[in-house]
């Protein structure tokens, strides 16, 4: 065995305590500049007063993106709007008055084929539904379209609003134009030639080409934005919901003289307890959504921060909303500035253009962007004491597939909404033909909300247009 030497141990430990020294310098050093991640617990965000025009949500420079954190400034995005006052106190609308009322849906006039069966039986649950309706009482089914077809003008529908209370309840057509079309073309010269068709298909009716209403209003700072407009086409044209939400907005001139408003998908059957409600204490009701996870939750409160919104942590709310024509307009405008503020930087690009699927359904979707806008509209209105809000998960949205009477019978049911479901009643299958006059036989006498739906869209299929429009006027008349 060799023999160590003093002098080689030495050298040894000398050797062993300098790389010792030089570790442990090497390992504090990157603890001091390394940036370990942290788990986002953002709190509430207070009211601040931030800058608008003319109390319209605006599209902003780079300098006033800074202002609020964002450091991406080749895209426009639009910041909150100025904080409101506080709500005045509630005035309920007595149910023994002249109420006022509208049913509002989007209707994509290019998928017609795909839509208008849909239109047709929502028809005929609003005529249903307006049997139930005290004689003072008035509901109008208001459709925004951007082409005024034969097929609406035999359902009796009027491109007019509405005047005064005594008017009975009728199907109004307010012409506008959607994003996706919204090209240089069509907005030039302050959208001259937008509907430039539909004055040619007006005068065949002999219908006033001068008092024509139509979507947008350009010379209407509260209800229309040139470069939220421009946004909205840049960032969102191909998502295929951001009209049902964006008429609400451009569209308010048409329906704020209404007491309450029904914001809804076509795709619903109003349900006859509807022709007796109507919100209390002032409350703004919507359905309920199922787009909420713990992840997402987390995500959205973060995102809120961000922007300088509010949050109070509300989760859960659906699309469908039923309460005050202003409150309406509130979410709607608040909406489409988070839709826009999301889809410009929290998701990437193929995420927008939907090369995920539904990879990552349920935690983070693209599918659900008007959700996840409105959930951040929704809380940041809350919190800056803007709107009073429930979510009516026995109230709004329905199942339409529901086969026992209790189901109707002991709740207030106001409309059934069709999900994605081979169950009965499946509007897939209605479509696809599958149902057909034996159904309407054997559900005649049935109570539950299936045999509604059924019966409902059966009878839409095979009535003939003036025949729905009919039923409507006689209706009117009895009330």
């Amino acid at each position: 065995m060799r023999r160590i030497s003093p002098r080689s141990l030495l050298l040894s430990i000398g050797i062993s305590l300098i790389l010792f020294v030089i570790i442990f310098i090497v390992n504090h050093r990157s603890i001091d500049v390394e940036e370990l991640p942290i788990k986002c617990n953002c709190p509430t965000v207070p009211a601040q007063t931030l800058p608008t025009i003319n109390n319209t949500i605006s599209i902003t420079n780079a300098t006033k993106i800074e202002a609020v954190t964002i450091q991406k400034v080749n895209i426009p995005t639009i910041p909150p709007t100025t904080t409101l006052p506080p709500l005045p106190p509630c005035k309920p609308v007595e149910k023994n008055s002249s109420v006022q009322r509208a049913i509002i849906i989007y209707y994509p006039h290019h998928q017609s084929e795909y839509f208008f069966p849909e239109v047709r039986w929502l028809y005929r649950s609003w005529a249903e539904m307006l049997r139930s309706q005290p004689p003072t009482w008035r509901t109008d089914f208001l459709i925004f379209t951007y082409n005024f077809s034969a097929e609406f003008r035999s359902l009796g529908c009027i491109n007019r609003i509405r005047e005064n209370k005594q008017e009975p309840s009728v199907c109004r057509i307010f012409l506008y134009v959607p994003i996706q079309f919204r090209t240089p073309n069509i907005t030039k010269n302050n959208f001259e030639n937008a509907f430039s068709d539909a004055k040619k298909i007006a005068k065949l009716y002999n219908d006033s080409v001068e008092q024509m209403v139509t979507i947008p209003k350009i010379n209407d700072p509260e209800t229309f934005d040139l470069k939220r407009s421009e946004s909205l086409y840049n960032n969102l044209r191909t998502y295929g919901y951001i009209d049902s939400i964006n008429t609400i907005y451009e569209g308010f001139s048409t329906f704020k003289m209404y007491d309450f408003v029904l914001r809804t998908d076509i795709d619903v059957f109003i349900y006859r307890h509807f022709g007796t409600y109507i919100p209390q204490n002032c409350t703004l009701i919507t359905g309920g959504g199922g787009y909420g996870t713990n992840f997402n939750r987390r995500k959205l409160k973060r995102i809120a921060h961000d922007m300088g919104f509010s949050h109070v942590e509300m989760s859960g709310m659906g699309s469908t909303w039923y309460g005050s024509a202003r409150d309406g307009f509130l979410v709607a405008n608040q909406t489409l500035h988070g839709m826009l503020w999301l889809a410009e930087y929290e998701f990437a690009q193929p995420e927008r253009e939907s090369k995920l699927g539904t990879l990552m359904w349920p935690e983070w979707h693209y599918g659900v962007l008007l959700l996840y806008g409105q959930h951040l509209a929704i809380n940041h209105l809350v919190g800056q004491n803007q709107i009073r809000i429930i979510i009516g998960h026995n109230l709004l949205d329905q199942s339409s597939t529901d086969p026992s009477p209790q189901y109707v019978q002991q709740g207030i049911r106001l409309n059934l909404h069709c999900w994605h479901t081979d169950n009965r009643f499946s509007k897939f299958a209605f479509k696809m033909g599958h149902y057909n006059k034996t159904e309407l036989v054997k559900y005649q006498n049935d109570t539950t909300a299936q045999a509604y739906a059924m019966r409902m869209a059966l009878e839409s299929k095979y009535m003939t247009l003036e025949q729905l429009a009919d039923l409507i006027r006689n209706i009117s008349i009895t009330k």
